[in-house]
């Protein structure tokens, strides 16, 4: 969109949240929400801030790249909430962005391989293993909820670990899997950015209409409703 150069990269799956501008393919800044578990308080100023900061108006942006999770269920509602008005209101692209795939980028630049896990429960996790080809993440195993067993018995040795909390790791496979610090598994705008730079190239936009969060499991209210009334 020639005549929309900008555009705006949205992080909000976990605790802290944050934002990118870049126009075409050049990243110009990067600001984070102030506090934790305030992204629906704290996203739109934030965007207000770091567009007029930059000089850019919200008719310059073309593009939007959003996180879409598993991660926390009201900042993912936030987040894409957020880029889905943008989207419907000044007719600007939707890019989703899986959560682990922006996660990944995380990952040691020496590390040939690498797995992230999330949403640890009852020792099942919502995992995938990717590996480094031509200097990007490529996913080598997809994403589905697995215990730490079956992911490690899949995966290609040796193996960094992305996630925070992670179930035990087997004694048998420790010695060839290495568990990165819990920092990691945090999402950050810049990887969603390049991500969704990336996405924007190589395939269509998505709808806004039909842009969701990506939650594998059911929040625990949901769950807690459904045992108290005797539903499966």
């Amino acid at each position: 969109m020639p005549d929309r150069p900008y555009n705006l990269a949205i992080e909000t799956s976990g605790r802290s949240g944050s934002v990118t501008l870049g126009r075409a393919d050049e990243m110009i800044d990067t600001a984070g929400l102030a506090h934790k578990r305030r992204h629906n308080v704290e996203l739109l100023p934030t965007i207000d801030v770091l567009c007029k900061t930059h000089g850019v108006t919200p008719g310059q942006i073309g593009q939007v790249y959003v996180s879409l999770g598993p991660g926390s269920f009201t900042g993912l509602r936030v987040g894409i909430t957020t880029a889905k008005m943008l989207a419907l209101a000044g007719g600007v692209e939707v890019f989703g962005i899986p959560t682990l795939d922006v996660l990944a980028q995380n990952a040691p630049a020496d590390a040939a391989h690498v797995a992230v896990c999330l949403n640890l429960k009852h020792d099942t996790v919502h995992c995938a293993a990717y590996q480094r080809e031509g200097g990007a993440w490529s996913a080598l195993i997809e994403p589905k909820l697995r215990t730490m067993a079956e992911l490690l018995g899949e995966s290609p040795k040796p193996l960094c670990v992305i996630g925070d909390p992670l179930p035990t790791i087997p004694d048998e496979l420790a010695d060839a899997v290495t568990v990165l610090d819990p920092a990691r598994a945090v999402g950050r705008s810049p990887a969603v950015w390049r991500l969704g730079r990336s996405a924007a190239k190589t395939r269509p936009a998505d709808d806004p209409m039909t842009l969701a969060p990506l939650y594998i499991r059911e929040p625990e209210a949901v769950e807690l409703w459904n045992r108290r009334h005797g539903e499966d």
